[in-house]
């Protein structure tokens, strides 16, 4: 193998962690302050993020309302493992589409791994992209929410 491919391979993996690592930073200072640092959630604030969303992601609705809530924001009464939740979740579109997915894969892969379908495919900054240009209703997101319980 030759010096240059090598030093390709070793850049091209390092980018990846680096994809990684920020997903877990934007997660650490923005999202597991309600979530928590597990994602285990806080009763009645904001619901688990850990073992629900696998699942969720297996359907093609539930597959565009995980992103879909992350882009929008999402209030209102929800109910997540049998508790009540009332906080608010904010929009995070501040950040850009390639920060989202990473923050999005980051929590599927850390506090889901287990519950993901087989075949899962990551989510992609086109996929965030194509929400912010055709953003969901409130009610949407709730209608999507319950058909992918």
């Amino acid at each position: 193998m030759s010096w240059r491919l090598l030093s390709a391979l070793i850049l091209a993996l390092a980018g990846g962690m680096a994809q990684a690592a920020d997903g877990k930073a934007i997660y650490d200072g923005n999202c597991a302050a309600c979530h928590q640092p597990d994602g285990a959630g806080a009763v009645g604030l904001a619901p688990p993020l850990a073992g629900t969303l696998g699942k969720r992601v297996a359907t093609p609705v539930g597959r565009q309302y995980v992103p879909a809530v992350v882009v929008t924001g999402m209030a209102g009464k929800l109910v997540s493992k049998g508790i009540t939740y009332t906080g608010i979740m904010p929009s995070w579109a501040q950040f850009s589409d390639e920060e989202l997915a990473a923050v999005v894969n980051y929590v599927l892969s850390q506090f889901n791994a287990a519950e993901l379908p087989a075949g899962h495919q990551p989510y992609t900054a086109e996929v965030f992209a194509k929400l912010r240009a055709n953003k969901p209703s409130g009610q949407e997101l709730k209608a999507w929410r319950a058909e992918s319980e």
